[in-house]
């Protein structure tokens, strides 16, 4: 079985204030695989993004990009290899 090229697993996340946003997201995207990320106004979808590339940091979970956990130290490197 192939990696995913993107895994997250657990991620939870609240804003400043403690505005609630995600809240246990699982997912695994295969390479090639495309997505749609589809929900209403406050759902999640921005800020998932902004987790999947670096933006933000989750408050627990860990999202996975080509098999590397994605934090602070691997960020540039990721970067690097995405494009």
């Amino acid at each position: 079985m192939n990696q995913p090229a993107i895994r997250v697993r657990g991620l939870q996340y609240a804003y400043p204030g403690g505005h609630p946003a995600l809240g246990g997201i699982d997912l695994e995207v295969a390479p090639g695989e495309r997505v749609a990320l589809l929900g209403p106004n406050g759902a999640g979808k921005t800020t998932l993004m902004l987790h999947l590339n670096g933006v933000l940091s989750a408050s627990e979970g860990t999202v996975e990009i080509g098999g590397t956990v994605l934090s602070r130290t691997t960020l540039r490197d990721i970067r690097r290899r995405v494009g």
